[in-house]
């Protein structure tokens, strides 16, 4: 666990009240997975498309949009999508939302339907993107609203920004001023996520903006923190050493430049487009996804997008946009659990998964580990089963890790297998003094078994790391860190959806994680290492050094200084025990002379958050107008996404009478 401390410094510097400024980004440099510990953030697993909701045209002409006026009809496709791969976060192009400050909308909208079709616990943000004439209206009809795009992701966005990448207008990007289109970057921040989730929809193809455009969009991005980025980038891309968008491939993976299975496609095709005047059906990639953890899935889902050709005699296409949906999950945790619970049936998922464990039969906590879980031999531990999804699927890339000390007189025992209706696909076990680690050849019952083994020690706890990769079609056996044996596996045999932890194993169990790839040596190093933390590493404090002067914003004992800008910044030094981690400042402001009035700003709330910083620095907030001459308390503390500290003391100011 990373420890996490804030500070609040009683220095007009480093804590301050100051009249609003433009906010400027928390700049962390573009790289490849920096810090090499992209295996310990959430995974992402998304939807990028260019539904073609406001395109206009007929049948026959370029602009042609399938199924324009069925919103429904394309939010029940996403949401299928959605449904069967167990995706957590949706970005979309070309989208006809609500406005509501306009009264424009309603539901004669894209974005209202996909929301009823996702049910709770899915929450979204908008950006617009305008066109040529500058409008950014929907075209009327059927559908009502404002045009652009959205990021809806399944948890709670505690924080937006939506930063233009051109301005209309701007003689330095349009020079004859006869284009007023624009385009914006969405980033989300989430919470309880490290990553920030962006689209964006870039406008131009090939002019000679494009690059302008492009580069742009690298800078931009390079101000987020851990970003996951999808969207149109309205280019074919050609080869990654020469694309137009080589900024953005010269600083983070793409999804689609690997095969992640046997037999999978690389740089899919995703734009398919045609007219009467040149009926052949151009196949272009225009839509990619890039993220700092890298990947562990991409597919270019083509059966939704229109690849007829697309002509005027021609009926209506039963596919749903000219773009195809493109699905990636980056690295990241399928399931974490710790067994750090002292008591209760049940152990927490601290992947976003949200996978809760149960505790059957014979199993009992103990303090070995600081948190471990015993087996007798009768017990085990299972995750629920989340309808049909399959959280973690045998037929892909997999690690297995965790801790074991199997009893001295211990018979053979699993300790992690995942059960479809013929048997185990993939079984972790304790056997005759061997660790083995087994993937059956068929999906039928009494089937052979891949396998690898290893001497086991008992009485001793020792870290296992088991691994697949379809691609090569290699299982490995990691025995404290050090790769104890491989074995080919080619048949990549389905699981089914549970997990089940300790059948007839009689010993400990600790840390189980679980991730939808195969970790490389190097990884499963680091892996190791930080699971061999036994104390338990404190979130952290937050303290501020008592004082009745100094900065007017942070009085602690007595009185209250005077502000005098009624929409002031907080601000607040904050550190994390990691260097490498982004930490953010969390703030909480009231209103002391009349609770009654609504909290501006309250902790995971709206506004809440900061923007990040990497390891250490100074992160602020802006509040909301404040009413003249009240009496205000506020307080901060630090969140690296996984783990928060202890909120500092109250400061209290006044501010000041009109």
């Amino acid at each position: 666990m990373v420890g996490v401390t804030a500070a609040v410094l009683a220095t007009v510097a480093a804590v301050r009240i100051a009249v609003p400024q433009q906010r400027q980004p928390v700049v962390q440099a573009a790289a490849t997975d920096p810090d090499g510990l992209g295996y310990q953030r959430e995974s992402i697993r998304m939807l990028t498309w260019n539904i073609c909701g406001e395109a206009g045209g007929s049948r026959g002409s370029l602009s042609y949009c399938p199924w324009r006026s069925r919103p429904q009809a394309k939010a029940a496709a996403i949401e299928t999508i959605v449904r069967q791969r167990d995706l957590n976060v949706i970005m979309l192009q070309e989208v006809c939302y609500p406005d509501d400050a306009a009264g424009r909308g309603g539901d004669r909208n894209d974005l209202a339907p996909l929301m009823a079709a996702l049910g709770p616990g899915w929450t979204y943000r908008t950006a617009v993107v305008a066109r040529p004439d500058g409008r950014s209206d929907c075209r009327g009809g059927d559908l009502v609203g404002t045009v652009g795009e959205v990021v809806a992701v399944r948890g709670t966005i505690t924080s937006s920004t939506v930063t233009p990448l051109l301005v209309a207008g701007d003689p330095n990007y349009y020079p004859d001023a006869t284009t007023k289109r624009t385009s914006n970057l969405l980033c989300v921040r989430v919470d309880g996520w490290q990553n920030t989730p962006c689209v964006t929809h870039l406008l131009h193809n090939s002019d000679p903006e494009y690059a302008r455009e492009t580069a742009s969009l690298k800078q931009k991005i390079g101000a987020v923190a851990l970003p996951v980025l999808g969207g149109d980038l309205n280019t074919s891309q050609g080869s990654a050493s020469t694309s137009p968008i080589r900024p953005l491939f010269d600083a983070y993976p793409e999804c689609d430049q690997q095969a992640y299975a046997p037999g999978d496609a690389v740089t899919e095709m995703t734009h398919f487009n045609s007219e009467d005047a040149a009926p052949a059906v151009a196949q272009q990639k225009l839509d990619y996804v890039f993220a700092t953890s890298g990947f562990a899935y991409c597919d270019s889902l083509t059966e939704f997008a229109d690849t007829n050709a697309n002509t005027a005699a021609a009926d209506d296409p039963a596919a749903l946009s000219d773009h195809a949906p493109v699905v990636a999950f980056t690295r990241g945790q399928s399931l974490t659990w710790k067994f750090d619970e002292t008591s209760g049936d049940s152990t927490a998922d601290g992947s976003v998964n949200g996978l809760t464990g149960t505790l059957r039969n014979g199993v009992t906590r103990s303090t070995e580990r600081v948190h471990s879980l015993r087996f007798d031999g009768t017990g085990t531990v299972t995750s629920g089963v989340d309808g049909t999804i399959n959280k973690f699927d045998t037929r892909r890339g997999l690690t297995v890790s965790l801790w074991a000390k199997p009893d001295t007189a211990a018979p053979t025992g699993s300790l992690i297998n995942q059960p479809n209706n013929n048997g185990s696909p993939l079984d972790l076990s304790y056997t005759g003094g061997k660790w083995r680690f087994a993937m059956v050849t068929a999906d039928a019952s009494g089937a052979a078994s891949d396998q690898v083994t290893a001497t086991a020690q008992t009485g001793v706890w020792t870290h296992l790391a088991a691994t697949y990769d379809p691609v090569a079609g290699r299982m490995s056996l990691f025995v404290n860190g050090t790769l104890a044996g491989t074995a080919a596996h080619t048949k990549r045999v389905p699981s089914g959806t549970a997990i089940t932890v300790g059948a007839a194993y009689q010993g400990g169990v600790d840390d189980l994680q679980l991730f939808p790839y195969a970790l490389a040596s190097a990884e499963i190093t680091k892996l190791r290492a930080g699971q061999t933390m036994l104390p338990a590493v404190p979130t952290g404090t937050v303290t501020i050094p008592a004082t009745s002067t100094g900065d007017p914003g942070c009085h602690q004992n007595g009185g209250y200084g005077t502000v005098a800008s009624l929409t002031p910044r907080l601000s607040a030094a904050v550190q994390d025990d990691d260097p490498t981690v982004p930490v953010r400042g969390e703030f909480s402001i009231w209103d002391n002379t009349d609770p009654s009035q609504p909290q501006p700003i309250y902790l995971g709330g709206p506004g809440s958050a900061s923007g990040y910083v990497t390891g250490s620095g100074t992160v602020s907030v802006q509040v909301p107008t404040l009413i003249a001459g009240h009496s205000y308390g506020w307080y901060v503390r630090a969140s690296d996404g996984t783990n928060v500290s202890a909120t500092a003391p109250v400061c209290h100011f006044v501010a000041a009478a009109s």
